[in-house]
């Protein structure tokens, strides 16, 4: 059996989704920067189009190569933004999704991105409860912003 990968929720002291999202960017930079790759999975087309917008512009100092899931033809990009849950594997999965993924296991690490907007809170409560009822290594990060 090999080894389950870690979870980190990271919740954010703030209802913007704006603030979600760069931290979302920040964190998927910080990842890349030390040599991994990164998947996003996000909740429709219409959000991933929304953060690789955003990856364009959240730093005034750097640029995070990044491209859409089944749009973009660069397989070497360290980021790719997607829905779909059939992406095949990367270092880190960065969830901003409602479920937890069906392929969890073969990334070495996921992170839950969630603030305090009542509906993302319980939403991560549920995924939290069903990492937990498999034996996930959590871990939990309040961010103050």
């Amino acid at each position: 059996m090999s080894k389950k990968p870690r979870v980190d929720f990271y919740k954010l002291n703030s209802q913007s989704t704006l603030a979600l999202n760069r931290f979302c960017c920040q964190l998927a930079d910080k990842v890349v920067k030390l040599g991994h790759s990164v998947f996003v999975r996000t909740q429709s087309e219409d959000e991933s189009h929304m953060l690789d917008d955003l990856m364009w512009t959240f730093s005034d100092s750097s640029f995070l190569p990044h491209a859409i899931q089944q749009r973009d033809n660069d397989a070497d990009a360290p980021v790719t933004i997607g829905h779909d849950t059939n992406h095949e594997s990367a270092y880190l999965l960065i969830n901003l999704s409602a479920d937890v993924p069906s392929n969890i296991d073969s990334f070495e690490r996921i992170a839950e991105v969630i603030n305090d907007a009542p509906q993302l809170v319980n939403q991560g409560r549920a995924r939290y409860a069903a990492y937990k009822q498999q034996d996930y290594p959590l871990h939990y990060h309040e961010i103050k912003i």
